[in-house]
């Protein structure tokens, strides 16, 4: 099989190059979430220092929709370089899923910003898992596409490598779903789910390969 199939339009270091600009410029703004807090030194005198810690102290809300929101775009670059490892080339269908998983992405700073505000409300937790939802979605769209279509993947990768892709990704979405149904529930219990969806990343490839 060659490149000069009318179906393969190029092979998938554009792609991915594209893939990582957009993740770089996105985690990158994330920061600008959190305000640097102001005081007034001319009328606020002797207790400026201490009024500054207390704002600081207030900032803990962008602090913490900084994390989540960082380690969701961290887990979500791996799942897509865990499943373009299994890729060598990309056609017009795969192209436009990714850009759709992009452009999905790009949503995360509102949805964090979002979460920053009503931190304490029901529905910022569940447009922010929503988000997160739709892009692992979006992800396993990528895998179940290019294991329908063999000839753009590297047929020597092991299969372990190729399960634990997708089960990784569902893992990944599981954990979203269920910070929905427990911020019916019990709001803190979802926001420390939105905290674990790291723990997938770190557990060896061999628990989600097997077959048993």
């Amino acid at each position: 099989m060659g490149l000069d199939n009318k179906n393969l339009i190029f092979g998938k270091g554009r792609l991915e190059s594209l893939t990582d600009g957009v993740f770089a410029i996105i985690m990158t703004i994330l920061v600008f979430n959190i305000i640097v807090p102001e005081l007034k030194l001319f009328t606020e005198g002797d207790y400026a220092s201490e009024r500054l810690a207390a704002k600081f102290a207030d900032l803990w809300p962008e602090f913490l929709a900084y994390i989540i929101s960082f380690s969701t775009l961290g887990a979500f670059w791996v799942a897509h370089h865990r499943v373009f490892r299994w890729i060598l080339y990309v056609d017009r269908p795969l192209i436009w899923i990714n850009i759709s998983f992009l452009m999905i992405i790009g949503l995360i700073p509102f949805s964090t910003t979002v979460l920053t505000q009503y931190l304490h409300s029901q529905h910022s937790i569940f447009v922010f898992s929503f988000n997160a939802i739709v892009a692992g979605l979006l992800i396993y769209a990528i895998y179940y596409y290019v294991k329908r279509n063999t000839e753009l993947v590297d047929k020597s990768v092991q299969a372990m490598i190729e399960k634990s892709s997708s089960r990784r990704v569902l893992a990944t979405v599981l954990t979203y779903s269920i910070s929905i149904i427990f911020s019916f529930i019990y709001l803190p219990a979802s926001m420390f789910l939105l905290l674990l969806v790291l723990v997938p990343e770190i557990i060896p490839d061999k628990y989600f390969g097997r077959t048993t």
